[in-house]
């Protein structure tokens, strides 16, 4: 009984709360569908209305920096893009559409963006990203926020943040990538130093990250992009306590940090050999002695009267290890090159291996070396069949492409690669 009193008493006050309690109006005073269709269209107007286009600061999954993309929208839903790298341009489709919110997609192939997003990357004619994955790079974009000073989206797929600014009126976008060209040129190395007070950390960049050595060992790597003023990271990454953010060019290779001026940048040489092992190296037969080049000539011309034409030669660290590799018939071959070096520049090759049962490169050498007169071209790095000691040089020490080999005790023997794998003419 005394509970039932309970409840009774209990009820007229929760009549009273409730009459008293205000009415909940609804979050939005549009419906979604209107609401949603507003934004598409307020997109698509202040991506039309910026003059002379935008700035899109791209970027991938893949490891990569970051990439300047010029953009200039059509109310016609046209839009012609233009990229930094080889300064492809295209004009395709767009379209503004619902999608998770408001949708930016690139729904047609530009040449010019999607070079970014294909599975098959390819960044100066040659093949970048791997498995197949390229730059993991979006063409379908969210749209996070959208003003007449910026657009920022969110990559569809890999969710990478990409940031538009409008490009400046009276700036033509040959301009812009003239003065984007000589910064890149100006500042572009292989290896730098970044000084943080009176530490030192080795670094090194990589299409476009920087990949520095922290005090523990350990890589830092920080994506940038390259402005007309210098260098911008793209990520909040710290470094000895200190975060990394712009780098502005000034001619004496002392690059500070704009917002914190006791970190520098400075580009490093790079050595010729630190150039000689972390690339492939073909042999230019036009610069390199005459007696050495005869005799691979010869060989050449054995191999394509067995049907087996040699197309390339070159040293290789690609096997993990360093070899004389060749392109023979359809197939690669590897023979691998017994050496030591010392201090910054001196190579000593004392021999070659051949190996039977190595891996499908080192058995094509195999048969190449003892069919097809390659031990003949191997044998010219032996003066009378001795070890022999070569002085590495480059042509440029922040960005090398071509690298000579002297012989110590005859600089009349002298090899000379060009960077990369090419067909050679003999």
């Amino acid at each position: 009984m005394k509970k039932i009193f309970c409840l009774l008493f209990a009820l007229p006050a929760l009549l009273l709360v409730a009459s008293c309690t205000p009415e909940v109006d609804d979050a939005f005073d549009k419906p979604s569908a209107e609401r949603i269709a507003e934004a598409i269209k307020n997109t698509k107007e202040v991506l039309v209305a910026a003059p002379n286009g935008w700035r899109m600061d791209y970027q991938g999954s893949g490891g990569f920096g970051g990439y300047n993309i010029l953009c200039k929208f059509g109310a016609d839903n046209s839009v012609s893009c233009e990229e930094e790298t080889q300064n492809v341009k295209s004009t395709s489709h767009y379209t503004v559409l619902q999608g998770q919110g408001v949708l930016l997609s690139f729904d047609s192939f530009n040449a010019a963006l999607h070079k970014y997003s294909d599975p098959v990357g390819n960044l100066n004619g040659k093949a970048v990203g791997k498995n197949g994955k390229g730059f993991l790079g979006d063409f379908e974009f969210r749209v996070m926020s959208c003003t007449k000073d910026s657009v920022v989206l969110e990559g569809r797929k890999h969710g990478d943040r990409v940031v538009m600014t409008p490009m400046p009126e009276n700036l033509t976008w040959d301009s812009y990538f003239s003065q984007l060209s000589s910064v890149i040129q100006a500042m572009y190395a292989e290896h730098y130093n970044v000084i943080i007070g009176n530490d030192t950390f080795p670094a090194k960049m990589n299409q476009h990250t920087l990949h520095v050595t922290d005090a523990a060992g350990k890589d830092v790597a920080i994506p940038f992009i390259y402005t007309t003023k210098g260098l911008r990271a793209m990520q909040d990454k710290s470094l000895n306590g200190k975060k990394l953010t712009t780098f502005v060019y000034s001619s004496d290779d002392k690059w500070l940090d704009e917002n914190d001026k006791t970190i520098q940048l400075q580009p490093r040489a790079t050595t010729p050999l630190e150039a000689f092992f972390a690339n492939d190296w073909t042999i230019n037969v036009g610069y390199s002695s005459t007696a050495e080049m005869n005799i691979w000539k010869t060989a050449a011309d054995y191999a394509l009267s067995q049907n087996m034409k040699i197309f390339t030669v070159y040293f290789s660290t690609q096997p993990g290890f360093l070899s004389l590799a060749e392109y023979v018939g359809n197939a690669w071959g590897d023979i691998r090159t017994l050496y030591s070096v010392s201090g910054t520049d001196q190579l000593t090759i004392s021999g070659f291996k051949i190996n039977k049962k190595g891996t499908a490169g080192e058995k094509n050498g195999a048969v190449f070396y003892n069919k097809y007169k390659m031990d003949e071209i191997a044998k010219t790095f032996l003066v009378n069949g001795a070890p022999t000691t070569y002085t590495l040089t480059t042509n440029n020490p922040k960005s090398p492409t071509m690298l000579r080999m002297t012989c110590n005790s005859d600089d009349n023997i002298s090899f000379v690669f060009d960077r990369g794998v090419w067909r050679v003419d003999f």
